[in-house]
């Protein structure tokens, strides 16, 4: 199957001259980037970071396919290169391109160009420099791959239910529990549909204490394991090497952990763009998300990032009872295989 997506989608670039691909991950996105690269003489391929060049150059030599007609630059050197100059630019997650790179590839607009995703804008001025000059041609989702991969799997839905310690302290001076703020929020928001409040009731969510102390402990049972959190802060109460961009030796952590030399990684949201493990079979989720198809996409690619199919994969979602965040867990799941959805009443 994965053969057959990317075939059909490296035809379906080719017939136009600037055209993106919305592939989710384990498709093969890097694949298809090199498939597309032996189509041109002189190529300027575009990355985010580090670990985007090296899934290209690990591709590289696991397919066999040269990159000796390909240049490499960072999205954020676009501008340095005379893009016409080129025979085609290949822009991975285009989605990373921020407004003023976009303003740089437009005023230098080259001869074709194709952009590779599994997350392309939906809304704002990226959205519209996206459609406008490299508009999606080809897309496979997310719901639509869940089954692709044979991977055997379970996701555990840990359900915690919030502190009643009064220990949150308010401008007032009162003090007040997590629960009692979550209520709180959720309730106002359904009168009021602030956007202020639906943030506060995300961020009371995301970053409770009973969820990170509850990670803190299925962490330690856990061998080898990948942990998604939401704040830096977070990463540091957890304390094991961490990903994000405030980390100095986040690429060296990364590599350790891909290597073997550290079982533990502690991440936040960018590890989800065009990174696979080997040897990685659980994962550990604080927060699935707010929107729906988030929620989906964060599990799924959890999911995704397991590169091995030597044992079952498992999945860890941490979810405070009787709150929205149920809501937020059981659409996240929806076209998942039910039968490997399991729930587990944790202690705080």
């Amino acid at each position: 199957m994965r053969e057959i997506v990317q075939r059909e989608a490296v035809e379906t670039l080719l017939k136009y001259s600037y055209a993106t691909a919305d592939i989710a991950m384990r498709l093969g996105k890097t694949k298809i980037g090199l498939e597309l690269s032996k189509n041109f003489k002189n190529i300027l391929v575009s990355y985010p970071n580090k670990s985007i060049k090296k899934s290209w150059e690990d591709d590289s030599e696991k397919f066999g396919i040269s990159l000796d007609n390909i240049i490499f630059t960072t999205h954020r050197s676009i501008g340095k290169h005379e893009l016409k100059s080129y025979d085609c630019v290949i822009i991975d997650e285009i989605d990373q391109i921020s407004e003023n790179q976009w303003t740089d590839i437009i005023l230098d607009l080259p001869n074709k160009m194709y952009g590779l995703t599994g997350t392309p804008p939906n809304k704002g001025q990226k959205a519209t420099n996206l459609y406008s000059y490299c508009p999606v041609v080809y897309s496979k989702k997310l719901e639509e791959t869940t089954g692709i991969t044979n991977k055997d799997y379970d996701i555990w839905v840990h359900k915690v239910r919030p502190s009643l310690q009064r220990d949150i302290l308010l401008k007032s001076g009162k003090l007040w529990s997590e629960a009692a703020q979550i209520e709180f929020y959720d309730k106002t928001y359904l009168k009021t549909k602030s956007f202020n409040l639906m943030i506060k009731l995300i961020q009371s969510i995301s970053r409770s204490k009973t969820k990170i102390q509850y990670v803190k402990k299925l962490a330690e049972k856990m061998k080898r394991g990948l942990i998604f959190v939401e704040t830096i802060e977070q990463c540091k109460e957890l304390g094991y090497p961490a990903y994000h961009t405030k980390e100095k030796d986040s690429e060296k952590n990364l590599e350790d952990f891909k290597s073997g030399k550290i079982d533990k990684l502690v991440t936040i949201n960018q590890l989800k763009a065009g990174i696979t493990f080997d040897d990685l079979y659980e994962v550990i989720i604080l927060h699935a998300y707010s929107s729906n198809n988030r929620a989906q996409q964060r599990i799924g690619r959890a999911l995704n990032l397991i590169e091995g199919d030597k044992k079952k994969a498992k999945i860890h979602v941490i979810c405070l009872e009787d709150t929205r965040d149920e809501k937020w867990v059981k659409a996240g799941l929806e076209d998942f295989d039910t039968t490997k959805i399991h729930y587990f009443y944790g202690k705080n």
